[in-house]
Order: structure tokens, then sequence, then C-alpha cells
């Protein structure tokens, strides 16, 4: 398995990843390959975006990809993103794709990452196995229109 830094030519293949990530269980989320595009291009160009892919043999097996951002003169960082591919899941791509961003984080001065994933789910236990914690002060709202 390779990591490097993600490149512009690997967001149409990541858009498809992403797209059978998210579609199954647990997240069973319906995608079209131009929203996921368009979704991970704005993160990828976004200010201070930073992103890394593993593959295996050539083939992108997952992701991760988010961006900096300031808290009361600290350097943060939101993962906003973050998939392996099914096949691939259970074998470590996820933890060596975290390892490899906090790593690179840590070199460069910041001093937290933030992220938003599902309650009770796999996503959760993995973070929590990585020593992140739950926010109990902070509670994600929203409103549809």
């Amino acid at each position: 398995m390779k990591i490097r830094k993600i490149e512009t030519k690997d967001l149409r293949y990541l858009s498809e990843l992403y797209i059978s990530v998210f579609s199954i269980p647990p997240w069973n989320e319906y995608w079209e390959c131009d929203w996921a595009e368009e979704r991970l291009t704005w993160i990828f160009n976004s200010q201070s975006s930073c992103g890394y892919l593993a593959t295996i043999n050539g083939e992108i097996v997952g992701a991760i990809l988010g961006h900096f951002i300031p808290f009361k003169g600290a350097k943060g960082f939101e993962i906003l993103e973050f998939f392996v591919s099914r096949k691939y899941q259970k074998q470590g791509i996820g933890s060596k794709l975290l390892y490899r961003l906090e790593y690179e984080l840590k070199a460069n001065g910041y001093n937290f990452i933030i992220l938003l994933t599902a309650k009770d789910s796999e996503a959760e236990y993995f973070y929590l196995r990585k020593d992140y914690q739950i926010n109990e002060k902070l509670e994600l709202l929203n409103k549809e229109f």
C-alpha cells in the first residue's frame, strides 16, 4: 500500500469511490457522481486544504481530506471526508491514512483536529479507538428547507 497527496486528476475516481462507500450501510445515502465530485473538488480547492489517498497495486482504495480552521489563535484541522473501499475496510488502511494526516499536521504546528461522524457507528468507534473524544459541550443542529 502507498499513501500520497491527493491531486486534481484523482477527484473523478475519488468521487466514484465515495459513492460506492456511502451508498451502502451504515450510511445508505443517495449520491450522484457530479454531486460527489463537486463536494470533493470544493474541499480540495478550499483554503489550506490537505488530503491523502491510499493505493494498492495502483488502485485508489481510500482517502482523507479536509481543511485548516483557525480557533482562538490555535491551528485546527477539520476532517470533512474520510472513506475506504468496502472491499479494503478493516485492513488498517483507514488507520494509516489517519496517522499520515495527523503526522503531517503535527509537523506543521497544528494543535487539534475536529470532525463529524454518525453516532454509535463503526466510524465513531474507529475514532474513539484512535484517542478522539466525544465533545459533550457541542451538539450538531441543522435545519432543512
